[in-house]
């Protein structure tokens, strides 16, 4: 059976500007017999009574603008008060790029200051260049641009993320955790559509911030909002990263590596979700609305996960939010290399 690093292979003739067409030509790739039997034992329900060194929640495409989308982060916001995280990384799209809806997010964090004892790290999203789409802050697609430019769009979010590069990283608990992000969207190439564009500066210093400490005992945790091509048992998760190719030859070189997108909004489930080979790649769906592998929008489900990191091993577990339940079958163990 073809592994991801065989697929992946088999693409590296394309460039970036064939980046739709091929995407539209893949062939669905279903993982080996080894991983599934992975997932029998790894999503087992079983309590687990260790202390973890650092326990953290990771959601995406909040879309705060959207209908109940306000609801659903007070949601999140009321079980972080309840479970204590150490952080939270939001995985890009916010809302849609417009002072509004920064507006949105400043007034909930406010609105919930005093239960919010923990740090949030913020990637930026596609849909943070979708000011590009407003004309006095209605939708008008026709008039794209509307006058608005990359910069703007840039310096709304940088300045509500209180940073001042697209790319960062940080230490939480002695573990390392870096934030990439698209740096050009459809105003610089309107082939770009909603791929992310990672310069080889960003790159050049993924691949130096990796070599930091780098022990394959130890996770370092990689988010970046759209995915890179990859299969799951469920079959291929296209890709919407144009340098894709070096992002995964950077990634593969660290298997302790756990790398979480987000931008399908497909539920979470083990089958779905989750690729593994040299690294691991963890799709985060979307707080505001998931949807299924037909694109059904699902009703009245607010999903993230819950990331615990152990002695030996990583936990992931998928949470539904607005009942505050486990979602069943969506439990990844990633063991750490001893």
């Amino acid at each position: 059976m073809p592994t991801r690093r065989d697929f992946l292979k088999s693409l590296a003739g394309f460039g970036a500007g064939s980046l739709l067409s091929w995407n539209l030509m893949l062939p669905k790739v279903a993982v080996s017999q080894l991983f599934k039997a992975e997932q029998t034992a790894d999503t087992q329900d079983i309590p687990n009574t260790q202390t973890s060194k650092l326990s953290f929640v990771v959601v995406s495409d909040i879309h705060i603008g959207r209908l109940n989308a306000i609801h659903h982060f007070s949601a999140l916001l009321q079980d972080n008060f309840y479970s204590k995280p150490d952080a939270m990384v939001v995985v890009g799209d916010l809302g849609d790029g417009v002072e509004r809806d920064y507006n949105l997010l400043n007034h909930e964090l406010l609105r919930h200051k005093m239960v919010i004892d923990y740090p949030i790290f913020w990637t930026i999203g596609n849909h943070e260049f979708y000011g590009s789409f407003y004309k006095n802050g209605f939708w008008s697609p026709r008039t794209f641009p509307n006058d608005e430019t990359e910069d703007q769009a840039v310096n709304r979010f940088l300045t509500f993320a209180k940073r001042d590069k697209i790319y960062s990283d940080t230490w939480i608990k002695g573990f390392h955790f870096l934030f990439l992000g698209t740096e050009k969207s459809r105003m610089s190439d309107r082939r770009y559509l909603d791929s992310a564009f990672l310069s080889s500066t960003q790159l050049d210093w993924l691949e130096s911030a990796l070599s930091i400490e780098q022990k394959p005992s130890k996770p370092v945790f990689v988010f970046l909002h759209q995915p890179i091509p990859y299969t799951t048992l469920g079959g291929l998760q296209r890709g919407y990263v144009i340098q894709w190719r070096r992002l995964n030859d950077i990634l593969s070189q660290h298997p302790e590596v756990i790398l979480f997108n987000g931008h399908t909004h497909f539920k979470i489930d083990y089958i779905n979700m989750v690729s593994k080979e040299n690294y691991n790649i963890v799709n985060s769906s979307s707080l505001a609305y998931p949807i299924d592998r037909k694109r059904h929008h699902i009703l009245n489900s607010a999903p993230g996960f819950v990331v615990d990191v152990y002695d030996e091993k990583v936990v992931i577990r998928g949470k539904e939010y607005l009942t505050r339940d486990w979602i069943s079958g969506a439990e990844i163990n990633v063991p750490m290399a001893t």
